[in-house]
């Protein structure tokens, strides 16, 4: 994985990219300072990410850095993800519709949950499943369904 900060005159981006060269998770500070994250909406980078050809000024970080900003910035929703959790136990059945596409899998939005599906299963946009949770995704605060 590597991990940049990209500043813009108006804007800021934490990125992860995957050995793939595509961002996982990503954390951005829009023009009017309102912070979005991609674990909770559609906000991640799309496609390849070009380290050399990126606009405004870039700077490296480390693995640590770019976790204690993002374990700073989802620190509000953590008591929302538990009981979320609690809620959807492993084995319940969920039912949701597919909203976009990560490189974690087909992005699923429930009435109070996001999970991810990464199964055979090829779903389009706005399509309504019913899935299983399998297991959870502590970092992104995602159900795993398949």
């Amino acid at each position: 994985m590597k991990y940049l900060l990209v500043e813009t005159e108006i804007e800021k981006f934490w990125i992860e990219i995957g050995i793939d060269g595509y961002a996982n998770r990503q954390i951005v500070i829009d023009e009017f300072k309102k912070i979005h994250i991609s674990c909770l909406e559609d906000c991640l980078a799309e496609g390849f990410i070009d380290e050399n050809n990126l606009e405004g000024k870039t700077t490296w970080l480390t693995k640590k850095d770019f976790d204690s900003i993002w374990n700073l910035v989802i620190s509000d929703y953590l008591l929302i993800w538990s009981q979320i959790k609690i809620r959807y136990p492993i084995g319940k059945h969920i039912k949701g519709m597919c909203k976009y596409f990560y490189p974690q899998g087909a992005i699923i939005k429930g009435k109070d949950y996001i999970a991810v599906y990464k199964g055979k299963e090829k779903l389009q946009l706005n399509q309504y499943v019913q899935l299983k949770v399998v297991r959870y995704d502590d970092v992104n605060m995602w159900l795993i369904v398949g």
